[in-house]
């Protein structure tokens, strides 16, 4: 069948149609000449429980016969429970919600209520960044790829004749040195400082504590909003249900103002959360920011029924092991041809290759085609591992064996 959709997709020559059956969730998928897959693409992360877990189906079954959508004029109860348990999981002290159906939407939230609660402009993003594609994320966005022709930022002469402007400041990656140079600079006019605690689009690189409790001290003492976008490494991605949690920990002296997630929410559907404080809140009155879709019944009852599994099955103990057990596979069974493996949880980065070559792509493609194993290459050197929670040292081996092989093949 001819595909009508825009070619904004670098498209592999598969169909997937559905997954294995497995009522605890399944692992792999099969495509439409009925080859089966490992499937570490996961929906780029959406499915922590796997594919069509039988207890989060059949939750979305009720929820599909009770109601499914609802103006945000009106409350409902899955809406409500959710904003609840995000609250009471996630590092904003006393928290308030925000509900859309994307981790841009949640973005674009962040970006309207650092701005709005501050009065100031400038909004600090790093390198390697990525969040999101709609205008307002997209300017933190670092690749250029992605935001030209549409948006220039601050220091930047590229494009010549955007569609748009931001006050966006860039600064290199893990630089507090940087970050309070711009502090110094720009001083009063820096509302807030977004960070990815693990950037996933980069290859999968953890920030340090001592980095993150910097930017936090620098934030208060110069009056700025510090933001955690843990759209890929939230919802327990990590092996916590904040990576915020995971690398800082849990005082809340040294809780962001802002954070958000997408992704792992809603076990498969749609749905992303903006959480901070309620005195920050305030400054979203009215008419201030909207969704139609966002924390429908039918997403917030998805979401429910994923944090349910993920707890009552130990899928954050699960989640945790997964980097620890691969590295231990792979000191077992070493590589040359493997430069590092890095990430947090089951959030994971192989580099392959020498530093500065670009094999990612061809590996990636040699695992599918030889392998039956689907994985997304970021960077050009990385192939990024988002596996269900559950998968453990079987599937783990199964990955690194075949990592190894199509390394030693690939140029």
């Amino acid at each position: 069948m001819q595909d009508l959709r825009w070619p904004t997709y670098a498209l592999r020559d598969v169909t997937l149609d559905r997954a294995e059956p497995d009522e605890h969730g399944s692992l792999r998928v099969i495509d439409s000449e009925g080859r089966s897959y490992l499937d570490a693409v996961n929906g780029v992360g959406c499915a922590p429980l796997g594919h069509a877990h039988a207890r989060w189906v059949a939750a979305m079954h009720m929820q599909l016969q009770r109601l499914t959508s609802a103006a945000n004029s009106f409350t409902t109860a899955p809406q409500q429970v959710l904003a609840h348990k995000l609250g009471e999981r996630f590092p904003i002290t006393d928290a308030r919600v925000f509900l859309g159906s994307s981790g841009t939407e949640a973005t674009e939230a962040a970006i309207k209520l650092a701005i709005r609660a501050t009065g100031r402009s400038i909004i600090v993003a790093f390198e390697r960044a990525f969040h999101g594609r709609s205008l307002g994320a997209l300017a933190l966005t670092a690749n250029t790829a992605y935001r030209h022709p549409y948006v220039r930022c601050l220091d930047e002469t590229s494009p010549e004749h955007p569609f748009a402007t931001a006050q966006v400041l860039r600064l290199p990656w893990h630089d507090l040195e940087a970050v309070r140079a711009a502090f110094a600079k720009h001083g009063e006019d820096i509302a807030a400082v977004f960070v990815e605690p693990v950037q996933g689009e980069a290859g999968v690189y953890a920030a340090s504590r001592d980095f993150l409790v910097g930017l936090h001290e620098l934030c208060r003492k110069h009056g700025a909003l510090l933001g955690a976008d843990e759209i890929q490494c939230g919802g327990g991605r990590v092996g916590a249900w904040s990576a915020w949690t995971r690398i800082v920990g849990d005082d809340p002296a040294l809780h962001p103002d802002i954070l958000w997630l997408a992704k792992a929410l809603g076990g498969g559907m749609p749905i992303g959360a903006c959480l901070t404080t309620a005195t920050l809140a305030q400054a979203m009155g009215k008419g201030t920011h909207g969704t139609t879709f966002g924390g429908n019944p039918l997403a917030c009852a998805a979401a429910l029924a994923t944090i349910e599994i993920i707890e009552q099955d130990g899928l954050l103990a699960a989640a945790s092991a997964q980097l620890p057990t691969l590295q231990r596979l792979a000191a077992a069974e070493p590589s040359a041809r493997v430069h590092e493996i890095r990430g947090l949880g089951a959030m994971i980065g192989i580099q392959v290759g020498r530093p500065g070559e670009q094999i990612g792509a061809a590996v990636g493609d040699r695992l599918m085609r030889d392998h039956a194993i689907l994985v997304t290459v970021c960077s050009g050197h990385t192939i990024r591992l988002l596996l269900p929670y559950r998968a453990a040292e079987a599937e783990l081996r199964e990955i690194w064996r075949a990592v190894r092989a199509a390394a030693e093949v690939s140029t």
